[in-house]
């Protein structure tokens, strides 16, 4: 299915082909300068230094670039949290581990620049694809929680039911920053609810 079809289903599209990383790039670029609302075809193609018709035949319309964008780099993410863990343990490594890929989708020059330019936008892609968001992050994330359980470092609880309660946090309070320090505001709950089970 192509990434516009896949746009007018409410699907954020797979994690697109690298292939199609100097479109996204130049997308990315646009979107930063413009923001994502004031941003055309022809400024990515000028960006990229093609013609309107390469855009389009390769990443179609603004809002579908838009969403490769955010599958690539949710997917990118994702891929590395694997290594993350790696020498990690107890609930406080899914504390690091969270505030980390918070901190460094926060410092994404294009999410900063919808943080602070175009809020409503943000609004709008979380009410059309945040399902899809949410299960495939939950989907890569319960494996992890799985292996730490398995290992006594954390509570053994459902892995799915905790891996979407980290992401429903994740995004929260990548919209709407916590009061305080944002370590001590993933602890308070989450360091309680994860640790070991006393035998």
């Amino acid at each position: 299915m192509k990434a516009e079809q896949q746009q007018r289903a409410g699907a954020l599209p797979p994690a697109p082909d690298p292939a199609l990383d100097p479109y996204l790039d130049a997308a990315a670029r646009c979107f930063t300068r413009f923001g994502v609302g004031r941003t055309s075809v022809q400024d990515i193609a000028r960006e990229l230094g093609v013609n309107r018709t390469t855009v389009y035949r390769q990443v179609g319309n603004v809002r579908s670039a838009a969403l490769l964008l955010v599958s690539r780099e949710v997917d990118r993410i994702l891929a590395t949290l694997p290594g993350r863990i790696a020498g990690l343990d107890g609930p406080e490594a899914v504390v690091e581990l969270l505030a980390t890929v918070i901190e460094e989708s926060l410092a994404h020059p294009v999410l900063q620049k919808m943080l602070t330019d175009e809020r409503d936008m943000i609004g709008s892609l979380l009410a059309g694809e945040i399902p899809r968001l949410f299960t495939e992050i939950t989907d890569r994330i319960a494996p992890l929680l799985r292996l730490l359980a398995g290992g006594g470092a954390i509570a053994d609880r459902d892995p799915v039911v905790v891996a979407e309660w980290l992401t429903r946090i994740a995004v929260t309070v990548m919209v709407a920053e916590p009061r305080g320090p944002l370590r001590r505001f993933l602890a308070e709950l989450l360091v309680p609810a994860l640790r070991p089970y006393e035998r």
